[in-house]
C-alpha cells in the first residue's frame, strides 16, 4: 500500500469515526482514555498559550477590568479605552493581562480546556517562582498571559522568561517544556521555536537560533493564522463586530496584533473583479492613504475629530493614529516574511488542530467603479462586491475551507490552494487533524481535546 493510498484510508477511516460518534450523540471518555499516561511523572509541563482577546485586561492599581467588562460592556461598548493607554498610565496604573477569558453567558472558550488538563490529565496549574517537588507534584500547567494589544515579540520574551522560570522551579536547566497554542499563540511560539527572543524585525537577514528544539518538546497548534487571515483587511477598515457593537478602526489600529494576522506578503491574495490574480501590496501604507482605507478614510477622521475637544487636538491625534498604522503595516510584514522562511530543523513535534467544514475568506477583491477610480475598496465577501463581472464565481473565488476566520491552508503554515502562496511554509507538522468546527470553539470540541491529549501524552 502507497503512503498517499494509507493516508487516504486514515482520512475516510477517521470520518466515518467522527460521523459515528456525532450521529450517536457520543463523546469519547477522555478520562478513561488517558489514565495510564495521566500517572505519568516524567510528563514534561505544559504552558497554554491564549489567542487575540483571550486574556482579561485589568488596571493594574486598581483591578478595574477593561476588557471584556461586564455583559452590558461586550454587548454595547466600542472598546476606546483600550486605545487610551497613556491616560491609564498617568493614573500611575497601566492595563496588564489578569487571567483567561474563560467565556461569557454560555459561550465556552477556554473553561473545558482547562478541565481536560486537569481533569484528565491530571495537570496542576502552576505558579512560576514557585518549586516543584516529588513525582507526585510534577504534573503542571503553566498559563502565559500576555496583552494581545502589544507586538508579539513581547509574549516572546514573557514566554522565555516563563521557561527559564520554569527550569528554576524544577531544579532542571535543561528541561523542555510542551506548548499548546490557540490562534494567534501559534504565531507567539513558533516565532519563539525559530528566532528566540531576538527582535529579527529590523534585521535586513532573519537569523535562526538553535535553542528553539531544546527547550520545546511538542507543540499543539489550534487554528493558528500561520499564514495569516485576509479577515483582518476587513477588520482594519472596517473595525470589528463583537456582539451588538463595533469595535472602530481608530481603536483598532493601536493594537499591533490585526497587523500581524494580515496575510503573508507573498500569498497573492488580491484579485480584480474579473478573478485574475493583481500585483497588489497590502503592506504599502500609500496604497491604504491614497485610496483612503481604514485610518485615512473621511469617515475615520471624522469621528475622531469629532470626540476631540478642540480641532487641533483631534489633528495631533489623527496624525498619531495614522503613525501607528504605518510602524504596525511595515513591522507586521517583517513578522510574516519571517515565520514564513523555510523551517529550520529543531526536533520539536508540531501538530496541527483545526477546523475546514466552514467557507472562509481566503482571497480579496479589489472593488472598483469603472466611472470613479477612487471608490476602490477591498472586498473578502462575495455578498458585498458592488462591481461583479458576469461569468465569474466570486463564491467560489473568495472562499475556501476553514473554521470561518482562518483557512485551512493559513493552518497548515503551507500555500497550497489553487497555487495561491506556493513555496510559503511555516513550519514542518508531524501530524494534523482537522473536523467541522469553528475558530472560537476549537479549544471547546472534545475531539480536538482528544487529540491534542493523545499527542501531548504519548511516550
Amino acid at each position: 500500500m502507497t503512503l498517499r493510498l494509507r493516508q487516504l484510508l486514515m482520512i475516510v477511516l477517521a470520518s466515518l469515526v467522527l460521523a459515528g460518534c456525532t450521529s450517536t450523540g457520543k463523546r469519547p471518555d477522555l478520562a478513561r482514555l488517558y489514565e495510564t499516561q495521566a500517572l505519568d511523572p516524567a510528563q514534561p509541563p505544559v504552558i497554554l498559550i491564549h489567542g487575540l482577546m483571550g486574556s482579561t485586561l485589568v488596571e493594574r492599581d486598581t483591578g478595574k477590568e477593561y476588557w471584556p467588562g461586564s455583559l452590558g460592556t461586550l454587548a454595547f461598548s466600542e472598546y476606546r479605552e483600550l486605545a487610551r493607554v497613556r491616560e491609564v498610565e498617568a493614573r500611575g496604573g497601566g492595563l496588564v493581562p489578569g487571567d483567561l477569558f474563560y467565556g461569557v453567558a454560555r459561550v465556552d472558550y477556554y473553561e473545558a480546556l482547562i478541565d481536560a488538563l486537569e481533569r484528565v490529565g491530571r495537570f496542576q496549574r502552576g505558579t512560576p517562582g514557585v518549586p516543584v517537588h516529588g513525582d507526585d507534584d510534577r504534573r503542571r500547567y503553566y498559563v502565559l498571559l500576555y496583552d494581545w494589544r502589544k507586538e508579539n515579540i513581547h509574549a516572546v520574551r514573557q514566554l522565555h522568561e516563563l521557561i527559564e522560570q520554569i527550569r528554576r522551579d524544577y531544579g532542571d536547566p535543561d528541561l523542555p517544556v510542551d506548548i499548546l497554542a490557540h490562534s494567534n499563540g501559534g504565531l507567539i511560539a513558533n516565532y519563539y521555536l525559530r528566532y528566540g527572543t531576538a527582535d529579527v524585525l529590523d534585521q535586513a537577514e532573519f537569523t535562526p537560533w538553535d535553542e528553539g528544539g531544546k527547550r520545546i518538546r511538542r507543540m499543539v497548534l489550534l487554528g493558528t493564522p500561520a499564514m495569516g487571515s485576509v479577515v483582518s483587511l476587513e477588520r482594519l477598515q472596517q473595525g470589528v463586530k463583537i456582539a451588538l457593537r463595533t469595535v472602530p478602526v481608530e481603536v483598532l489600529v493601536t493594537f499591533a496584533t490585526p497587523f500581524e494576522t494580515l496575510p503573508h506578503p507573498d500569498a497573492g491574495v488580491i484579485y480584480s473583479a474579473d478573478g485574475e490574480p493583481l500585483d497588489f501590496d497590502i503592506y504599502d501604507a500609500d496604497a491604504w492613504r491614497v485610496r483612503r482605507w481604514g485610518i485615512f478614510s473621511p469617515e475615520v477622521e471624522a469621528r475622531v475629530l469629532a470626540a476631540a475637544p478642540d480641532h487641533e487636538t483631534g489633528a495631533l491625534q489623527m496624525a498619531e493614529l495614522q503613525a501607528y498604522f504605518v510602524r504596525h503595516l511595515a513591522r507586521a510584514k517583517q513578522l510574516q516574511l519571517a515565520l514564513g522562511q523555510p523551517a529550520p530543523p529543531t526536533g520539536t513535534q508540531v501538530s496541527v488542530l483545526g477546523g475546514d467544514c466552514t467557507l472562509t475568506p481566503g482571497r480579496a477583491v479589489l472593488d472598483r467603479d469603472p466611472r470613479n477610480p477612487r471608490s476602490e475598496r477591498l472586498v473578502i465577501r462575495p455578498g458585498e462586491l458592488r462591481h461583479k463581472v458576469a461569468g465569474v464565481d466570486y463564491e467560489r473565488l473568495l472562499l475556501v475551507p476553514g473554521d470561518g476566520l482562518v483557512t485551512r491552508e493559513s493552518q497548515l503554515g503551507r500555500g497550497q490552494f489553487e497555487g495561491v502562496g506556493a513555496g510559503i511554509e511555516a513550519f514542518s507538522a508531524a501530524s494534523s487533524f482537522f473536523l467541522c468546527e469553528r475558530h472560537d470553539q476549537l479549544s471547546v470540541n472534545p475531539y480536538v481535546q482528544n487529540n491534542l491529549l493523545h499527542f501531548l501524552l504519548a511516550p
